[in-house]
């Protein structure tokens, strides 16, 4: 008789109990047939990874430019530009806002339901030249950074400091054992000290994107995001993430989930949790 060989197929119950519940508690409006349904066809095709710049590699330096901003320069390119031109660097931004006839409104609220006519955004091209001399991109201030409406722009900037003196910590740490880059893309430098929230173990360093979209991960394993949560690079270095710094959702927002759901996922899993507090 042949032998048979059955492929293994992934399902919602194979990630670890947190990893279940981060996974449904974030796509809990499409309901828990619809995760499953992820987990089942994510199976051999790994997450979505963050690109680098499209210039050469190399150490980045930064030039004032003509338009009082600083840019990022690498290889001779400058990375916030769209192309080189006879007039300069090229620079594409673009501003959105909403106004329901009282003013302009900056559209924060993504629930928000616009009325027609009530969107407006503008689209502006400029070129800049640059002035020199060459700085060290950690000398420059946040506001005052040209990131040209391009996310790989804004992700290779050094990150700002932390605004406690625990996070700073942290971060020192991580990069003195791991290096300065993202833990999971390698690209960008790591900006968010990650960590778990069942254990409070700090993970890694993680730039901005691995960082939003790590933990809509639906991989068991064989995925750069699955492996960097099954294998954290820093659980060797045993440091604990503050529980008072941990960012908490709005109890409305808990209660509204646990309604699409019809139970709270994370109800029976031993979370690390400040007094008074019920939602990881």
């Amino acid at each position: 008789m042949p032998c048979v060989t059955i492929a293994f197929m992934a399902t919602l119950d194979d990630l670890p109990p947190y990893r279940r519940a981060k996974l449904l508690w974030r796509w809990a409006h499409q309901g828990v047939d619809r995760v499953e349904r992820l987990v089942r066809e994510a199976e051999g095709r790994p997450c979505s990874m963050p690109t680098g710049p499209a210039v050469p590699s190399g150490p980045t330096a930064v030039l004032l430019g003509n338009d009082g901003r600083y840019h990022l320069v690498r290889g001779g390119h400058m990375l916030c530009a769209a192309a080189p031109t006879t007039d300069g660097w090229e620079h594409h931004g673009y501003c959105s806002w909403i106004d329901r006839g009282t003013g302009p409104e900056d559209f924060s609220d993504r629930g928000t339901v616009l009325e027609e006519g009530a969107w407006h955004s503008l689209h502006h091209v400029w070129n800049v030249r640059t002035l020199g001399p060459e700085q060290a991109p950690a000398e420059v201030e946040p506001r005052q950074r040209c990131e040209g409406g391009d996310y790989t722009a804004a992700a290779s900037w050094p990150p700002s400091p932390a605004r406690t003196r625990s996070i700073r910590l942290l971060r020192e740490a991580l990069v003195a054992a791991l290096g300065p880059d993202c833990q999971v893309c390698g690209l960008y430098p790591g900006a968010m000290v990650d960590h778990d929230h069942e254990t409070g173990y700090v993970r890694g360093l993680l730039c901005r994107f691995c960082n939003r979209t790590l933990e809509e991960c639906p991989h068991v394993t064989d995925c750069p995001n699955a492996d960097y949560m099954g294998n954290p690079p820093a659980a060797a270095l045993a440091l604990v993430y503050p529980a008072g710094q941990e960012w908490r959702t709005k109890e409305s927002t808990r209660q509204r989930k646990i309604m699409m759901l019809g139970f709270d996922p994370f109800e029976g899993l031993p979370l690390r949790m400040r007094r008074n507090d019920s939602q990881p």
